[in-house]
């Protein structure tokens, strides 16, 4: 798992947002969005101390054992199982769950690749999910899952395959039926995987200009070429073939039969059911997987090889100056209860003042520092430090580096200080002991993979850190840290400090991305400023935390809606006082709602500009307090700007009193402005470098929204920013606004007021009411066919087809008119996703990337159907759509109820999903509350959705699928003659527009 330090903790990593082991993640298989985790961080000392206890009464083999040593506030029970196959199970019941999930993991990934089948562990992942003895139909388990209101995924790392699913209750046992097939009876079929391995080279084209992707296969070329973490593990058609004498399905069986077998696996079943009955579940669906022997654990080279290059220089597609040393260090899996790395973390990803980070960007030298550590590469692990420079940074690589080396040296040559150990200790376990409630599925998905390396005794408990690193622990990583063991990554598109390198640079093409690179030896004169750093520097050490909370006690007020608790003229307050999750945290919204933030592109820009400066300008001063549990955010958004603070309620209200102080105090320098200007155009240019059905979902969206403006219109509008517009923007927006607030969770609603009167007395005299702007889409005449091309560096074709009602358009539309067909959008998304994803990914191998869409604005349903195809023409892929949509709108008219009803119910799970956090009620809540009385309900969804009829919805579909109550909008990122797509339509409508100066 990489920690990342960039406003990240360093000493503890939060439950809520458990995470896969890294590696390649086979994350887009449908398109959908994951829910961001919850970032409030609590914790107190944990008193159990016995792992786990045997539990004779709920018993299915006599081995049931119960684990003890979980989270003060975890409301879940564990147990852990032995299958008669030797298969590892954790069972967890979870009172709150409403989906149930699975997950599976196999200790084999990338590292276990044969050299001449780069990739295979990958494509044999992919090849599971298509067809088993038992279910032989190859879409039957996404459609099943997908059909009863579940996800599913799975992914590959270099030493772990992780199976993962979550569904709705009632189809438990029938996606255990499905799942665990995968295990015991795959059909591996000649036809599709011949097929499928066309399916891994769309996946590994579609990422062939990913930056990520890019620099991290050229540094490969720097590790030890014995070593399998030097490998290409996507796999793609040059890699994934038939071999004389040995046929690419007979190496998947290979591959599968070595190290698909029990003892080799770990599953987590998660479920609102009894231990017992999981156990239950467990022996029926997993019990016939095949036992076998585990081999001996498998001996790696260091990842560093002796006598090669250490320094690379990387050619960047992009605009982008990025900075990486990586150290190589002992193996530290073993070290869960200590995590000495942290450490160094702690000191090196430091944001405070007198920090590395700020020394180096009060010289307007780097934007971001990150310190991680990467997972154990077998004997050994990087740890890594990351800087992203700006121009001048790069200029002036030199100090940069220094500066770093400057630290290591301070760092090594200072004692290893016990307060940094304590705090650790101490912030892990609050965090641990008041942690957020995790889904199911992230639970399932991480505990699975964890319990290949951590005895099943700790698999809670190594979440945080147990006991403090011994000084020995941490003076020997510190001993570590030197030229021996590092590798210095310097991406650029600028010039490269080639005074770094010993001989002169000879540029190589690193074979699978195609980057340029050039691997060098360190010359004298950097081996002279390492070894030279001196500790005279600006840098200094952290010092004690003072906003680690005081009092965790629990409110006794329970509130069920917000109520305003303070109104005056142009200033209004909520309050929901709520302790039920039984955490001592709260969250606080301010929103500052002025008329001019976003009718030009100029003030998008410079509401953009405002709060990147502001966040800026409070940056070290809200490290301390983030590390110790207080989050805050301020974004810009169309009504104006909003400030969010969150976590701990101790001295909650104090810290949003002084962020709202220093946002009206805050002035920008000249040089600051440049440089946030510099790196917001920046960002706009490197847009069209994102991934290209990303930037297709942008493209549309600025298309159909009223006052939005495309990429091109804000880099026009940018270069003639100044500071004095800025400062003239900014005057305006605090000289004549409205206030609306909201403070909800572990807070009294004494409190609050005293809170919001505070606020009011700062505000009075510069009140005034405003409306709120509403999103709304631009007016679409039915039966029109549009289409728009947009920028992408992408080689790739992307589709974005979109199927927009217009009858919602009508200004009589009422508010349940409106919900019905955002209702019928959504099942109308359900029904026809996995078909289409059967039918254009794996039959047609149109693309990797294939998917349906909800892109429902406000009051306006949305259909999208997305395609992004690495050989596909635009015009191909427009066509195989619209087969397929001819094709649903005839299966449609003669749809089951039953059919319809299954769909209609899992949309209704979704809407009667109980808040598990705090944050799941106060998002929505303040939705509520800054929209207005216009915002459709939860509760209002809930009932019109009951009373949906399939009659309805039929009727609903054949209109929109035929046009005649909807507009299509195409998508596009490649250009094709325009007298093609006339005819290509000519069928549906004659007219054809091209959307460029559509309504503003």
């Amino acid at each position: 798992m990489n920690l990342t330090l960039k406003k990240a903790i360093p000493y503890f990593i939060l439950f809520s947002t458990l995470m896969s082991l890294s590696g390649h993640a086979d994350d887009t298989k449908t398109i959908s969005t994951t829910p961001t985790a919850d970032r409030t961080k609590l914790d107190t000392n944990n008193t159990e101390d016995n792992g786990v206890k045997n539990d004779s009464a709920n018993n299915n083999n006599n081995n049931m054992r119960e684990i003890l040593n979980k989270s003060l506030t975890d409301t879940n029970n564990y147990y852990t199982i032995t299958l008669p196959n030797k298969l590892k199970v954790l069972l967890i019941s979870d009172p709150q769950a409403e989906r149930f999930s699975a997950s599976l993991s196999v200790n084999v990934g990338s590292f276990q690749d044969p050299d001449q089948q780069q990739g295979l562990a990958h494509f044999l992942e992919h090849m599971l999910f298509l067809g088993t003895e038992k279910y032989p139909e190859s879409g039957d388990y996404q459609s099943f899952i997908n059909i009863n209101g579940g996800s599913h995924n799975a992914y590959t790392s270099t030493d772990t395959t992780n199976f993962h699913f979550d569904i709705k209750p009632d189809a438990y046992e029938g996606g255990l039926d499905r799942f665990s097939q995968f295990f015991t009876t795959p059909l591996f079929s000649e036809s599709l995987t011949q097929r499928e391995k066309n399916a891994v080279d769309s996946e590994y084209k579609a990422k062939f200009k990913n930056e990520s992707r890019r620099n991290n296969q050229a540094f490969k070329t720097l590790i030890n070429s014995e070593h399998p973490y030097n490998h290409f593990t996507v796999g793609n058609l040059d890699t994934l073939k038939d071999l004389p004498n040995n046929p690419l399905r007979e190496q998947l069986l290979t591959l599968y039969k070595q190290n698909y077998f029990a003892e080799n696996m770990a599953l987590v079943l998660v479920a609102n059911l009894s231990s017992d009955r999981l156990s239950t579940l467990a022996h029926q669906y997993f019990s016939d997987i095949p036992s076998g022997t585990l081999k001996n654990e498998e001996r790696h080279p260091t990842l560093i090889p002796i006598g090669k290059p250490r320094l690379q220089f990387v050619r960047s597609l992009i605009d982008n100056n990025t900075l990486s040393f990586y150290y190589q260090i002992d193996p530290q899996s073993d070290n869960y209860k200590t995590q000495p790395t942290r450490y160094l973390s702690y000191i090196l990803g430091n944001e405070n003042k007198g920090s590395l980070f700020s020394s180096l960007k009060s010289e307007g030298l780097i934007n971001s520092i990150s310190a991680s550590t990467s997972p154990d590469y077998g004997d050994n692990a990087f740890f890594s430090v990351k800087m992203h420079l700006t121009n001048e940074g790069m200029e002036k690589i030199d100090i940069v580096a220094k500066q770093l080396f400057a630290t290591i040296t301070l760092l090594r040559s200072s004692s290893i200080n016990p307060l940094y150990l304590d705090e650790g200790l101490k912030l892990s376990q609050l965090m641990y002991n008041n942690q957020s409630y995790v889904d199911p599925q992230t639970l399932a998905r991480s505990l699975s993979s964890r319990m290949l390396k951590i005895p099943v005794e700790d698999i809670l408990s190594s979440f945080r850190v147990e006991t403090t690193a011994n000084k020995e622990q941490v003076a020997r990583l510190l001993q570590q840290l030197n030229t021996e063991n590092l590798l210095v990554q310097i991406a650029t598109n600028k010039d490269f400090p080639e005074n770094w390198a010993e001989e002169p640079v000879i540029w190589k093409t690193e074979p699978w991305y195609q980057s340029e690179y050039s691997n060098n030896d360190f010359s004298q004169s950097f081996l002279n400023f390492v070894n030279l750093a001196v500790t005279s520097t600006y840098v200094s050490l952290p010092e004690k935390n003072n906003f680690i909370p005081e009092s965790l006690d629990l409110i006794d007020e329970k509130d069920d809606i917000p109520s305003i608790v303070f109104q005056k003229e142009g200033f209004t307050y909520w309050n929901k006082s709520d302790s039920s999750f039984k955490k001592p945290v709260a969250m606080n919204f301010v929103t500052i709602r002025f008329d001019h933030a976003t009718d030009t592109p100029e003030n998008i820009l410079l509401n953009r500009l405002w709060s990147r400066l502001f966040n800026d300008s409070v940056s070290e001063s809200t490290y301390t307090p983030y590390v110790a549990g207080l989050g805050f955010s301020f974004y810009p958004h169309a009504n104006g700007a909003t400030l969010r603070t969150n976590g701990y309620s101790d001295k909650q209200g104090t810290y949003i009193t002084w962020l709202i102080d220093q946002l009206f105090l805050f002035r920008p320098s000249i040089e600051r402005f440049e440089l946030a200007k510099k790196q917001l155009e920046k960002d706009l240019s490197n847009q069209k470098s994102r991934q290209a059905y990303s930037n297709a979902n942008s493209a549309f969206s600025t298309l159909i929204t009223k006052r939005s403006f495309t990429t091109k219109e804000l880099e026009k509008a940018l270069t003639s920013l100044s500071l004095e517009d800025l400062l003239a923007f900014t005057k305006q927006a605090r000289e004549h606004f409205d206030i609306v607030g909201y403070s909800t969770g572990n807070i009294t609603k004494e409190q609050t007021e005293k809170l919001a009167l505070s606020l009011y007395q700062r505000f009075d005299g510069r009140l005034f009411p405003r409306t709120p702007i509403e999103i709304e889409t631009k007016h679409l005449t039915a039966q029109q066919k549009l289409h728009y091309q947009f920028d992408s560096t992408s080689d790739d074709n992307v589709v974005l087809y979109t199927i927009i009602s217009t009858s919602t358009q009508n200004p009589e539309t009422t508010k349940e008119e409106a919900i019905t067909e955002k209702a019928y959008i959504s099942i109308l998304k359900k029904l026809i996703n996995s078909p289409f994803y059967q039918e254009l990914r794996t039959d047609k191998q149109l693309g990797y990337i294939v998917g349906t869409q909800n892109l429902s604005i406000r009051d306006t349903p949305i259909l999208g159907l997305l395609i992004q195809s690495p050989n596909k023409d635009t015009l191909t892929i427009i066509n195989a759509m619209q087969i397929f949509l001819k094709a649903q709108e005839n299966r449609l008219k003669t749809l089951p109820e039953e059919e319809f009803n299954t769909a209609k119910n899992a949309l209704l799970n979704e809407l009667k999903t109980k808040a598990k956090n705090l944050s799941d009620n106060a998002f929505n809540e303040w939705s509520q509350i800054a929209k207005g009385e216009k915002h459709q309900t939860r509760e209002e969804w809930i009932n019109t959705v009951e009373n949906l009829k399939v009659s309805d919805f039929i009727r609903f579909t054949t209109d929109k699928l035929q046009a005649i109550e909807s507009t299509n909008i195409i998508i596009h990122n490649k250009s094709f003659p325009a007298e093609l797509i006339e005819k290509h339509w000519v069928e549906s409508s004659p007219s054809f527009l091209l959307l460029i100066n559509a309504e503003p």
